[in-house]
């Protein structure tokens, strides 16, 4: 009956160290950790601009970003008469990339907001999983959407 304990102990102390070794990795793995690095898009934003205006004057029509999960962004500004202005590709800071992935895998804010107001911006916005499927979009008003204004502010800070 002694060798039975012995063999059961060792047996009781592998299966506990085995466990502590996994517990231990499943601790270190962060959630807000981005699956790839690859360049795929991660999110597209476009916000537009609403209301009348003089087809005569040279106004802003629309800004679009495309950010990727490897934290490179293109960004376009475009005017009515002018076309585009603005065309840059930039990065986004380690930081600000693991930022924006947390918001937008952890929100509840996607769902559609309808514009209200005669002027203003609308904004139209899609997340993609690391093999490029879309898994939601918004579109609307960003006003008292704390978590998109964020990503509004992620996305525009590199630009001022």
């Amino acid at each position: 009956m002694a060798k039975f304990t012995r063999k059961a102990t060792k047996l009781l102390a592998l299966l506990v160290f085995v466990t502590a070794i996994f517990s231990l990795n499943a601790c270190n793995k962060k959630t807000s950790d981005i699956p790839t690095d690859e360049h795929v898009v991660m999110m597209t934003a476009t916000c537009t601009n609403i209301g009348t205006f003089d087809e005569n004057e040279d106004y802003w029509e629309n800004s679009s970003w495309t950010v990727y999960y490897d934290g490179q962004v293109c960004y376009t500004s475009t005017y009515n008469k002018s076309g585009v202005l603005k065309d840059e590709i930039f990065d986004l800071s380690k930081e600000d990339l693991k930022t924006l992935y947390t918001l937008l895998t952890e929100m509840n804010e996607f769902e559609d907001e309808e514009i209200t107001s005669e002027y203003g911006n609308s904004w139209y916005i899609t997340y993609f999983d690391d093999k490029g499927q879309m898994l939601d979009s918004f579109s609307g008003d960003l006003t008292n959407k704390s978590t998109l204004t964020d990503i509004e502010d992620i996305i525009e800070s590199p630009l001022q």
